[in-house]
């Protein structure tokens, strides 16, 4: 695990339990959230037909993008929302060449450091009716876009709706993440069914504090099972190498989870996350029965499909024996779930 280290840290009993005592009510408020999510380039159609009916005939129209995590993504919305507009609704569009031309004339390094008065000047200045304004916020498990159209001449709101991102999907982790290609996450989304939670036993849900976390930043995940149960972490890295780093030398016979009951973990060490940059993934396995977790299971290794045909085979159920034949295998209950991150250099 190249990125992610384990440090030790004191952890005061009252902050903890004030912490796992608000999960909830964050928990809800995801749910919710993510109910509403869309991907990306639905988000940018949507806009586009939305923003067409509400600007004049061939108005002279520039796209701003003035936040996201990474200017690729901000180029990616910027192209997408102009082509759609000059393709579907006859507006006249200024490329993102140019737009990007005129601010290097005003000395604008580059197109996310510029402010709303400022932009409208130049667009005044350079005959621009209308100006739509882009950003990229993320969120703890999501993104949000926000977009608005105003007219250079008045200010006046032409338009304005914001969408929530799926984290999850492809183009927008390929975006943020380029050494991630679409093709590379179909493949690891293969690779990694045995975690899809498809056929588990029990409710098992899993959750980190964000989705983007920048350079040495810390990553908690938080824990929820239906039922009593011995849970097992490991972490994905970029470049699919794959350890348990809970429980760990620290925070060891620290892994059962009572039903029922929100656990954040880590508690007395902290995971915190470095370069190399791109998408990683936490994926937890849950049994209830306790299990031996083999010493070769904390160093990292490469993924393959071999070593992941069963989650099972990673480690030894505590059976009792006596409970399995050639004709028959007695299998605990047991549940699995993954969730995935990108990490960033700091801005």
């Amino acid at each position: 695990m190249k990125n992610l280290s384990v440090m030790m840290f004191l952890v005061c009993a009252i902050l903890f339990s004030c912490a796992t005592s608000g999960k909830t009510q964050k928990e809800e408020k995801q749910t919710a959230t993510m109910a509403g999510m869309t991907n990306l380039n639905s988000a940018v159609g949507e806009f586009s037909a939305y923003i067409a009916g509400r600007l004049p005939a061939n108005t002279l129209t520039a796209v701003a993008v003035t936040d996201a995590p990474v200017q690729r993504l901000g180029d990616y919305v910027a192209d997408e929302l102009s082509n759609s507009l000059l393709n579907n609704s006859g507006i006249r569009m200024v490329s993102r060449r140019d737009f990007e031309r005129v601010l290097s004339e005003q000395n604008f390094q580059t197109s996310l450091n510029f402010n709303d008065d400022t932009t409208a000047k130049i667009g005044h200045n350079l005959g621009w009716r209308t100006i739509i304004y882009a950003a990229v916020e993320p969120l703890d498990e999501a993104y949000r876009l926000a977009l608005r159209a105003v007219d250079v001449e008045t200010g006046e709101l032409r338009g304005s709706k914001s969408y929530i991102l799926n984290g999850s999907d492809p183009v927008l982790i390929n975006l943020v993440n380029p050494n991630i290609t679409v093709k590379r996450l179909t493949e690891r989304e293969a690779l990694l069914q045995p975690f899809d939670g498809k056929h588990n036993n029990f409710m098992l849900n899993v959750t980190v504090n964000k989705t983007v976390y920048y350079d040495n930043e810390e990553l908690f995940i938080t824990l929820r099972s239906s039922e009593d149960c011995y849970f097992v972490v490991y972490h994905l890295d970029t470049d699919n190498n794959m350890q348990i780093i809970y429980p760990n030398f620290w925070e060891k016979d620290k892994n059962f989870l009572k039903a029922n009951t929100i656990r954040v973990i880590p508690e007395n060490t902290s995971f915190a996350l470095h370069a190399p940059y791109g998408e990683e993934r936490i994926l937890v396995y849950a049994s209830v029965r306790p299990f031996t977790i083999p010493e070769d299971q904390y160093r990292s290794r490469p993924v393959t499909k071999d070593y992941l045909a069963s989650p099972q085979a990673l480690w030894r159920i505590e059976s009792g024996g006596g409970d399995s034949s050639k004709a028959l295998s007695v299998v605990p209950r047991g549940a699995t779930a993954q969730i995935s991150y990108t990490i960033l250099p700091k801005k």
